[in-house]
């Protein structure tokens, strides 16, 4: 398989993912469908050979353009986790599989509410050569992750560590370009000596692959340089109460407290490092 990322919006990642075997391809959150669906002539797939379209959640920024993908693209099936998505054909729930869609293609929905409700992440292997990857939303970021808009500090936690149990190598295609902001925060949560964290903030110092960095990075680098991912590590903990977020008591007594503490620090824009 193939994934192509397609910039839309002034930060949003649209995706076109493709079949290694028939060269038959799946747009992923097509906001702009002219903007992707002339990526995809460029890479010479012909109209004929999109066959779907994969939903991670409601928000307009990622499902806004699937009213006008279902026109462009008349019978072919929308997937998403909700009745709130347009043009939706195929409603999809955690565990669900695929697997008919893209030849040598598996595609698993990962339900990941918090962000929104009906939010699912598409984890996607190509069942020749063992590739992985996972489309994310709004749920992980590179370094970071969604807003609460509709759910708790305990679903994202739970998100997170439905995400970090998925294999190592998974390559991670994010919703945003979002990682700048995000590495200034991490780099402030995280020890800078530590090699991960360093080696990010490296790369967007030396704008690695143009400043792109979806798809660049695994769920096991988010594992180290993503303190969402690490709400059970001391160190994360020890920063909380080192920044007085932790309250008159000193103590942050669970990793759910621990994801509502980040979060909320992250929102607030004031914990920053300069990178």
């Amino acid at each position: 398989m193939k994934i192509h990322p397609v910039p839309v919006r002034d930060d949003n990642y649209a995706y076109i993912l493709q079949s290694s075997v028939d060269g038959s391809a799946v747009f992923v959150d097509p906001y702009d469908v002219d903007a992707v669906s002339s990526a995809a002539t460029k890479l010479g797939i012909s109209k004929d050979k999109v066959v779907g379209l994969l939903t991670t959640h409601h928000h307009h920024d990622h499902s806004g353009g699937n009213d006008a993908f279902s026109k462009s693209f008349p019978g072919k099936p929308v997937f998403g986790g909700s009745d709130q998505i347009p043009a939706l054909t195929e409603k999809v729930a955690d565990g669900d599989s695929v697997n008919n869609l893209l030849q040598g293609v598996d595609i698993k929905c990962l339900s990941t509410p918090c962000h929104t409700q009906d939010h699912i992440c598409y984890h996607v292997v190509d069942s020749s050569t063992g590739k992985q990857g996972v489309f994310t939303g709004d749920t992980l970021f590179i370094s970071g992750c969604g807003r609460f808009f509709e759910g708790t500090p305990t679903e994202m936690l739970s998100a997170m560590d439905k995400l970090s149990s998925l294999p190592a190598d998974t390559l991670v295609y994010c919703g945003h370009e979002y990682t700048q902001s995000n590495v200034a925060f991490s780099a402030a949560i995280l020890p800078p000596s530590e090699p991960a964290i360093s080696q990010l903030v490296k790369d967007l110092q030396d704008k690695k692959n143009g400043g792109v960095t979806t798809g660049i990075y695994t769920i096991e680098d988010e594992k180290k340089h993503n303190p969402f991912m690490r709400c059970r590590d001391q160190v994360v903990k020890d920063k909380l109460v080192e920044l007085g977020a932790a309250g008159a008591g000193g103590k942050v007594e669970s990793e759910v407290e621990v994801m509502r503490l980040l979060r909320e620090l992250k929102n607030g824009g004031q914990v920053k490092a300069n990178i």
